[in-house]
């Protein structure tokens, strides 16, 4: 849809929001306190007053019209209707709006063409500030920094004199704080190889027809990416029969397939249900039923894959001070309580920990360079180099970890295991955690352009020994200097960073957009203390934050973190 340059543009559009309103009233000052019940409208329901062309209008303000109608067509066809209003039958059959979408910071700022009374053509050049984009199949990308494109579009007078857009690039402009409006965030869930969990895959679909969309790509399987972690049990040929899922008045899913679906298992039918109805169903009271054209398929029973989960507490290493030495805690609450089965870390300067994602197995990092697990016989140790990366352990027991910036993983059996991933040879990791269903991990690198945040697939053998990464997602790009990152969500990450002062800092970001945000950017994370390290965990576990006094901190809401314990030299969630 144009060209990169550096040039910078500023507002030149503006768009209505039709937006219903109650009668004011006086603000009662006495008086028992009386429990509202009102919802309050989500920006996802709000309408969009979206116009046709005005008789007479120039070419700059039938560009302008055009784009601020068409950002909102994917969430409503009679939009699209009016936005194709703006252009000629030939100009709207030729354009291929999903090619790529653009997010914008700003509107663009346009350039018209010189033209008179006399002239029949002209064109509209303009320069759009994009800061993220989807492609044709909903992957979402989030740019380091803004970055300034050429748009144009041709102009043509018609025989009434009304001027109409008769030529425009593929693809379409969305401003930011409009991509929620016109898209829906899926979450599509894939299972695990061996069945037992979903493996997340973020993408941002037309509103008004993603549930359609979402069932075409969990048919087509895992996206390249994830390919040697995820499965498919849908069998080959298996598609649509209509081109559309609908939802019934009772709130059922009804997704028709071609005949090829017999040829699946009944245990294969039934994990597709579950994954169809994890992906569609958003929330309690709508099921899947799965169909051959208009004859409904018998339904089988099976046990639901679980969501990636943090399951634990955390681990925190006290320093008790006086020359005794550090203990482990459980950080349970508000409280640092003691282990179930105490371990003994006498002898070791404790200065990273991990906890095992199924067992509870503790690992530590003694000193800067030694990985030790911590066993009721005493310590073993697993691997000595310099620069030993803080350990994440995997659901198979694998403990993951960077030794002088080179990925190691020690499998539970003991040993160190060869990794492939030929994209790190050139790249240093500072920081990696495995996701909770063990199938992605999250690393932070140093290289040319200095360090930059990823997420890779992990590929497994027979024996769910790691063999290799895929290649890897850019996440969090705009984030300057990570330092550290933790699965704080299914699909998000907190990355513990240093800002443009130098200062450390929270942020969040999502890997294929962030949930609860707009337009899916990255943000920072306000916390009352700066943070050294932090903890975090998928799940209803709050956010531990460790400041460089050795004082932790708990997240209970934006703006409270309430102090829980002194004297603390690392901690982690399970995982």
């Amino acid at each position: 849809m144009g060209r990169p340059s550096g040039r910078h543009v500023v507002p030149a559009l503006c768009v209505a929001v039709l937006m219903a309103s109650a009668g004011c009233a006086s603000i009662p000052t006495s008086g028992n306190v009386m429990e509202g019940s009102a919802e309050v409208e989500s920006a996802n329901d709000l309408g969009f007053d979206v116009q046709g062309p005005a008789a007479g209008a120039d070419p700059q303000q039938v560009v302008q019209g055009f784009v601020s109608a068409a950002q909102f067509g994917p969430a409503s066809a009679a939009t699209f209707d009016i936005a194709r209003e703006y252009t000629t039958s030939d100009a709207w059959s030729a354009w291929d709006e999903y090619t790529r979408v653009l997010v914008l910071s700003e509107y663009p700022e346009w350039t018209v063409q010189e033209y008179d009374d006399t002239s029949g053509s002209t064109s509209v050049h303009g320069e759009a500030l994009v800061v993220a984009s989807l492609d044709e199949d909903g992957v979402y990308t989030e740019l380091a920094e803004p970055s300034s494109v050429d748009v144009d579009f041709d102009l043509a007078r018609g025989a009434d004199g009304q001027w109409r857009i008769s030529g425009l690039e593929d693809g379409l402009l969305v401003l930011a704080n409009f991509l929620g409006n016109a898209f829906h965030r899926t979450s599509l869930y894939y299972p695990t190889s061996d069945r037992e969990w979903w493996v997340p895959d973020v993408r941002w679909f037309p509103g008004q027809s993603w549930r359609t969309a979402a069932t075409q790509a969990i048919l087509a399987g895992p996206p390249d990416w994830l390919a040697q972690s995820a499965v498919s049990v849908v069998p080959e040929g298996a598609t649509l029969a209509i081109d559309a899922v609908t939802v019934a008045e009772d709130g059922t899913i009804d997704v028709s397939l071609t005949s090829a679906i017999t040829s699946a298992s009944p245990e294969d039918r039934a994990l597709l249900v579950a994954q169809l109805e994890a992906t569609l169903r958003e929330g309690d009271g709508r099921t899947v039923v799965l169909s051959e054209g208009t004859s409904p398929l018998a339904a089988t029973t099976a046990d639901d894959p679980s969501r990636p989960l943090t399951v634990g507490d955390a681990v925190a290493v006290l320093d008790a001070g006086s020359g005794e030495g550090q203990e482990l805690r459980q950080v349970v609450g508000r409280e640092l309580v003691d282990l179930p089965e105490p371990l003994d870390v006498g002898g070791l300067d404790v200065t990273a920990v991990g906890v095992g994602a199924a067992d509870g197995t503790i690992v530590v990092r003694d000193g800067r360079g030694r990985l030790v697990r911590l066993t009721d016989d005493g310590p073993v140790e697993l691997l000595v180099g310099e620069r030993a990366v803080a350990p994440s352990i995997d659901r198979f027991g694998a403990v993951w970890t960077a030794v002088e910036g080179e990925l190691r993983v020690v499998v539970a059996a003991g040993g160190v295991v060869p990794v492939d991933a030929e994209w790190l040879t050139d790249l240093s990791v500072r920081s990696l955690r495995v996701a909770p269903e063990g199938a992605r991990i999250a690393l932070v690198t140093d290289g040319p352009d200095g360090p930059e945040t990823w997420v890779a697939a992990i590929e497994r053998d027979a024996e769910d020994t790691p063999t290799g990464l895929s290649a890897p997602v850019r996440v969090g790009a705009p984030v300057p200097s990570v330092e550290a990152v933790g699965w704080s969500e299914e699909s998000a990450l907190l990355l513990l960073a240093r800002d443009a002062d130098g200062t450390r800092a929270l942020h969040v970001t999502g890997v294929g957009g962030l949930a609860g945000s707009n337009d899916g950017r990255s943000r920072p994370l306000a916390t009352t203390a700066v943070p050294r390290a932090v903890a975090a965990a998928v799940g209803a576990s709050p956010i531990l934050v460790l400041d460089a006094d050795g004082t932790v901190y708990v997240r209970q809401s934006a703006a409270l973190w309430p102090a829980i314990s002194e004297d603390v030299v690392a901690l982690a969630y399970p995982g």
